[in-house]
């Protein structure tokens, strides 16, 4: 009785002072490294688009409609990210979690590269719009399928009583390459002149991606396959389709994981994304002051996730989604009114609550919370489909929607309410979702 009790719930001494292996140590290295390098990607992206595209992809609109067309071609990389999560996930469960998070990286990195080498819309005309946005959707659809992969690679081959720890690892990366892209725009900002980074600086971020791919690839070529992954690909009664068995059988569990990832990412793109977009354009703020705030918020949070990732392995992940969500429903309005002042130490400020603890609150037991509702059969394709539709009802149209509530009014009252409106539902839905930090997988 006293194994079982053991086993279920992962909470002994001697399970928490395991050794851990070199192998897994390379492990958690090498999916922790590739999402940073896929971070980096994805986030040079969010953070030039706002401040460049409008007039190299988009000469012929007004402001706001130029924009809007920004956000929407931001919003589609999000619109494929389901897509993604769906076809790497399926094949995730069905051949293995280490092949598809290569071809992700190999996928994303490509795209990047080739964003930095497009013409401008003077120079092609209608091409230049096609192939960003056919760009940005290959981006998205890479990035959908890559991260519920390498979370759940290193989820089955953690301790048990350790496991939101080390997944959480590969969330607290994602700062990392939030951290290098802000950084790096910034620095590029601060040493050119606005007309240079807008006619060519804007591109050596992305052209530098291909330096990248080879980096990650060789990396993520080094890892071992997912323990857990091998003992049920030899099960008989494993599904030929996870997706359909998902579908089928896991709703719920998709529901669940859908609400917790709108609520963190709606929170986390409007804080930063449109917050950039609107204190630029409509404020006149400089651009380093919000890129340079940003990655100072994302080493906050990116020493709280494992933090945090480690208490939800004691006390559970539901507490510190929920505290996180209330957080973010009680700080939201009195972030715009920070960011509203003009003045760069109030919105660093804002940005360092916003993202290094709310955001962390919600987002450090993410990674295990959406993987441990699922089994291990299914397990990539249904926590796929929950996050990445998630994701795209919450932060991929955020900064759109954001920019469309508030128009030529300027109010910000519409925007809050909007995001009130989806913690409420989060909240809901974490409140009912199981706790499974202490079940065996």
């Amino acid at each position: 009785m006293s194994n079982t009790a053991e086993v279920i719930t992962g909470t002994t001494d001697r399970a928490r002072s395991a050794p851990i292996s070199p192998a897994f140590r390379k492990l958690v290295v090498a999916s922790s490294l590739g999402s940073v390098i896929e971070h980096y990607d994805f986030f040079i992206y969010a953070f030039t688009a706002p401040i460049v595209f409008d007039r190299f992809f988009f000469p012929r609109m007004d402001s706001t409609a130029s924009m809007l067309a920004v956000y929407a071609t931001f919003a589609v990389g999000f619109v494929a990210r389901p897509l993604g999560g769906m076809v790497f996930g399926h094949y995730g469960d069905l051949l293995g979690r280490k092949a598809m998070l290569t071809i992700t990286f190999v996928l994303m990195g490509i795209a990047s590269f080739l964003i930095g080498c497009l013409p401008s819309y003077d120079s092609i005309g209608l091409l230049a719009p096609v192939a960003l946005v056919t760009l940005r959707f290959v981006q998205g659809f890479a990035f959908g399928g890559e991260y519920m992969n390498a979370v759940s690679l290193t989820l089955e081959n953690a301790p048990s009583a350790r496991r939101g720890f080390f997944a959480s690892f590969v969330n607290a990366s994602g700062p990392i390459g939030v951290i290098l892209a802000s950084g790096f725009i910034a620095l590029l900002g601060f040493v050119s002149t606005p007309q240079d980074f807008a006619q060519w600086v804007w591109r050596v971020p992305f052209v530098l991606s291909l330096v990248l791919v080879v980096l990650g690839t060789y990396i993520r070529l080094q890892v071992d396959e997912s323990t857990l992954f091998k003992a049920a690909q030899a099960s008989a009664a494993r599904p030929k389709a996870p997706l359909l068995a998902v579908v089928r059988s896991w709703k719920k569990s998709v529901l669940f994981g859908c609400l917790a990832n709108m609520a963190h990412s709606t929170f986390q793109y409007m804080s930063t994304v449109f917050v950039l977009g609107y204190a630029v354009k409509t404020l006149g703020m400089a651009q380093s002051n919000v890129t340079f705030g940003t990655m100072v918020a994302n080493l906050l949070e990116m020493c709280m996730v494992p933090l945090v990732a480690s208490y939800s392995d004691r006390f559970g992940r539901r507490p510190f989604i929920a505290l996180g969500i209330l957080l973010a429903a009680a700080w939201y309005p009195i972030y715009f009114q920070l960011v509203a002042t003009k003045d760069p130490t109030l919105l660093i400020m804002g940005l360092l609550v916003s993202i290094g603890i709310i955001h962390a609150l919600m987002f450090a037991p993410e990674a295990a919370f959406t993987a441990e509702l699922f089994p291990t059969e299914v397990r990539v394709s249904g926590s796929s489909l929950g996050k990445q539709l998630g994701i795209i009802l919450g932060g991929g149209i955020a900064p759109l929607v954001g920019t469309a509530l508030m128009g030529s009014s300027g109010s910000f009252t519409p925007v809050i309410l909007y995001f009130e409106v989806i913690a409420a539902c989060a909240l809901a839905g974490i409140l009912f979702a199981p706790e499974n930090a202490k079940r065996a997988l």
